[in-house]
């Protein structure tokens, strides 16, 4: 019988990727202390990311020692978000910031495409919130079009009789679901364990720019709105998860959230990372809790075990902002308005941008208040919802874009984006464009978005020739995907279908 080796001793020998000292030594300088575990992984990844401009390995595995990891959860965490750019140790860190260049609809419509092609260190990026400055880009982690951004006093004081007021107002959840907001508070879980809100502020539904517009132009507004719903939930924190193509507004709250004083709460800022999907709202979670932004399977539901388990309610932006006004106002006020909310509106208009109006106003109006169709442009299409929310031809501009209206149709008004398309757009040309979006969005959790996505991508090359195919898998990505991506996904193409002639391919 052959003798045993000497058995190594685990110290001496771990496993895994070893970690030289001079890089242990320049992660400890540049995060200092840290607490261990997950939960403000992606925080430190982003310090990283923006100060060497990208990430190594090594690194990566010397992030995972110091925060008591297994360098498998960092690395795969860390690779799972467009923003994160994860090389070989032998390669070297970029010399100049990448310029991420939007190839959105409205950003294709001015012509984004041919900028690309002519920007040094251009790489192509989903849409940046800011359709209504096109051709958009991002520098590093500078915007050109960002404004100067600062944040007045908050009033903090709370409200109590603000779930009656809601409830007079029958407001809705303005993210895209439009679920009754009383209604999802009472979901709530009543059982002593410490609350969580999130604010999700990480609008990534191409065509969608309402949120940065109200934390650029009315942000005491909305911390107003979100500091009245902590109080009423009880909630003991509150996460801010904000878009990362939204940097100025990033460096605005850091210097304002410290002056606020909500009774028993703290309140972080989480930076998204460039994944879609986190738009889901337990996707959404699993990021905050330094995860892959995948979706979670429900029951349970984050009312009654959300963020690391807790009770957790998640409101949008504009619903806060709602909330500060109702509280103002009354929820009387707000429903006599006609149920106002903000529509970003943008692609082939004279003035792009963010507009207020009641919850009945037609496609035709609001493209009336954007200054009508750019000159030469005639109107023939248009998206309710983003990217998501279906395609429609011009004969349906008297409909409301609000809740409920759309989906006769086949799509939905979702979170209010107003995508205009004219005689010189292909409607079938956006369609591809959206589902090679949603194939690279999809975050490859389930079978049906994963390869649904891509699937179709393929066949919308000879769309009527693979109609039969088309309508099957549409139906089993509806059907079968865990959430609203791969759900939604196919609404471009169907509504293409349902509501275009067949020689319009």
């Amino acid at each position: 019988m052959a003798k045993k080796g000497k058995k190594r001793g685990a110290r001496a020998f771990p496993k895994g990727r070893h970690v030289r000292p001079e890089t242990r030594s320049a992660i400890n300088e540049l995060l200092g202390e840290v607490a261990k575990g997950r939960e403000s992984l992606i925080e430190h990844l982003h310090v990283l990311n923006d100060h060497f401009g990208a990430l190594r390995k090594d690194h990566l595995a010397a992030l995972a020692q110091k925060l008591g990891l297994a360098q498998i959860d960092v690395y795969e965490t860390a690779t799972f978000y467009a923003h994160f750019d994860v090389i070989d140790d032998d390669l070297p860190f970029p010399a100049k910031p990448s310029v991420r260049v939007c190839q959105g609809p409205a950003c294709r419509m001015a012509g984004s495409t041919d900028v690309l092609a002519t920007t040094e260190n251009g790489v192509a990026a989903p849409c940046q919130g800011a359709c209504d400055k096109p051709p958009a880009m991002i520098t590093g982690r500078t915007r050109s079009d960002a404004p100067h951004l600062s944040v007045g006093d908050v009033d903090t004081s709370s409200v109590p009789d603000i779930a009656a007021e809601l409830e007079i107002a029958g407001l809705r959840g303005m993210g895209g679901a439009g679920f009754p907001v009383t209604q999802k508070w009472k979901f709530l879980a009543q059982d002593g364990r410490d609350r969580v809100l999130v604010v999700n502020a990480d609008e990534g539904e191409p065509g969608t720019f309402k949120d940065r517009h109200l934390f650029e132009t009315e942000p005491e507004t909305v911390l107003r709105g979100m500091s009245i719903a902590a109080q009423a939930l009880d909630v003991r924190d509150v996460f801010i998860y904000l878009r990362d193509e939204y940097p100025h507004i990033h460096t605005a709250l850091i210097k304002a959230l410290p002056k606020l004083n909500i009774p028993n709460c703290r309140v972080h800022l989480r930076r998204g990372a460039g994944a879609y999907v986190c738009g889901e709202e337990t996707a959404l979670l699993n990021s905050l809790e330094g995860k892959r932004g995948q979706p979670r399977n429900r029951p349970p539901y984050p009312a009654q075990s959300g963020y690391r388990g807790r009770p957790t309610v998640t409101h949008n932006v504009e619903t806060l902002y709602w909330i500060a006004d109702i509280a103002e106002r009354g929820g009387q006020a707000f429903a006599d308005e006609g149920r106002p909310r903000f529509y970003s509106v943008s692609g082939r208009i004279n003035t792009p941008g963010v507009y207020r109006a009641p919850a009945s106003t037609t496609v035709a109006e609001l493209i009336q208040m954007a200054d009508g169709m750019i000159k030469g442009h005639t109107f023939t299409a248009f998206l309710p919802g983003g990217a998501s929310g279906g395609i429609f031809p011009a004969r349906f501009a008297d409909r409301a874009m609000d809740f409920g209206v759309f989906e006769e149709l086949g799509g939905f008004v979702g979170s209010g984006a107003l995508i205009v398309l004219s005689d010189q757009d292909d409607v079938w040309s956006v369609a591809r464009e959206l589902m090679e979006f949603f194939a690279d969005e999809s975050c490859g959790k389930c079978t049906p978005c994963r390869v649904g996505t891509e699937k179709m991508v393929g066949l919308l090359q000879s769309p009527f020739a693979n109609a039969d195919t088309i309508r099957i898998l549409s139906q089993t990505m509806r059907d079968a995907s865990i959430c609203g991506l791969g759900q939604a996904a196919p609404n471009p193409v169907l509504s293409l279908f349902n509501h275009f002639e067949e020689d319009s391919e």
